[in-house]
């Protein structure tokens, strides 16, 4: 006779440890592998998500800070997707947002793995960038699993993906750029665009900025695909697709900025000036107004994400009107502790500088512009 196989599942287990699916050891109030994974440990059955140890603060200028029992984990990149869920998600996004991060796109990975790859990628981005000394170049882990996330990415789309895989292609587009911008290959502001020549092309952030949204619009959603829905693009998404700011509060801009801008006018704007209008107005907003923190962040990563294609082609020939606009956001943006935004602000955001410097000298305007950045 053969033997009887052990029974390896948990009958009684805690509602973490099913929705995880390993084995629980039904230890109470805690067991330990919701004490080694850093979540609460419940009983309950009605509970549908994993529950942090601690509530995790919603905001996109949320401090990093360690999450607790990261002492045991199942496979080497389980303390990193941890982390991403309890510690990173959070300052990328907010809201319903953030709680389809942390949650439904972590779950998702676990069977995807050229979307684990991503969130390991990240992971390792965020501890080198976080983690003093701060290193500027990735190691042999982060290029290889920015590399097998990038791969495997890319595999899936060449193979005539289906609406199942939309979720999938969508979380990954958006931690692949992510992982763009917030990588710079360049130790000073002289290796960095627009100053340096290896970058003669524009940097890849730029050119890439909307190929995520394609994902979203080539392929169908399918029914309760709630990750597709809180990743679409912001124009199409309620949750990031705020109301438009009031106009620019003029009385509290300098007269430089208005004049070099076309602000101080009044008058219609041209077809060409208007593209610099929209962007002009917010920059103001933000530069000049008593605005909170979040929306700030939050215009910002719209910028980015909803630039005309006029806009981008100005900034990759180079335009000083357009790589103001740039350089005067990454001016704000740079001191607000945003750990995948810090260093391109600061090493491009001083490139545009000294680019805008050298190559217009006699405008007076621009100059101040530039003086005015510096100081903030």
């Amino acid at each position: 006779m053969g033997t009887t196989r052990v029974r390896q599942r948990s009958r009684w287990g805690c509602k973490n440890c099913k929705l995880r699916r390993v084995k629980c050891d039904e230890i109470k109030p805690m067991c330990r592998q919701c004490q080694a994974y850093g979540v609460s440990c419940s009983f309950s059955f009605t509970q549908t998500k994993t529950q942090p140890l601690e509530p995790v603060i919603e905001h996109v200028f949320a401090p990093p800070r360690p999450s607790a029992g990261l002492a045991c984990w199942n496979c080497p990149t389980d303390r990193l997707i941890t982390r991403f869920q309890l510690q990173i998600a959070p300052t990328m996004s907010y809201g319903k947002r953030l709680d389809v991060y942390q949650n439904q796109v972590v779950e998702l990975a676990h069977r995807t793995p050229f979307l684990k790859h991503a969130i390991t990628t990240v992971a390792l981005m965020y501890e080198r960038h976080t983690t003093i000394p701060i290193r500027s170049s990735p190691d042999w882990a982060e290029f290889y699993y920015w590399d097998r996330a990038l791969v495997g990415f890319s595999r899936k789309l060449s193979q005539n993906p289906q609406s199942d895989d939309k979720a999938a292609l969508l979380s990954t587009s958006n931690l692949l750029w992510l992982l763009v911008f917030c990588h710079v290959d360049a130790s000073t502001p002289e290796e960095a665009w627009p100053l340096s020549s290896a970058v003669a092309n524009g940097p890849t952030w730029l050119r890439i900025s909307r190929g995520k949204d394609e994902v979203w619009r080539q392929m169908p959603s399918p029914p309760r695909d709630c990750i597709s829905a809180a990743l679409a693009p912001v124009e199409n998404n309620p949750i990031m697709n705020r109301p438009a700011p009031p106009p620019a509060p003029l009385q509290g801009v300098p007269a430089f900025f208005l004049r070099f801008f076309g602000l101080d006018t009044g008058k219609e704007s041209l077809a060409y000036d208007w593209v610099y209008d929209s962007v002009a107005v917010d920059v103001a907003w933000a530069l000049f107004a008593d605005r909170a923190l979040l929306p700030t962040i939050l215009s910002f990563v719209t910028f980015l994400s909803t630039m005309s294609s006029k806009f981008k082609s100005l900034l990759l020939a180079k335009d000083p009107r357009a790589l103001l606009l740039l350089a005067c956001w990454y001016g704000k943006i740079r001191g607000l502790g945003v750990w995948w935004m810090t260093r391109r602000t600061v090493l491009e955001g001083e490139a545009i500088c000294r680019y805008l410097e050298r190559g217009y000298p006699d405008n007076p305007d621009l100059q101040k512009m530039i003086v005015f950045l510096r100081a903030l």
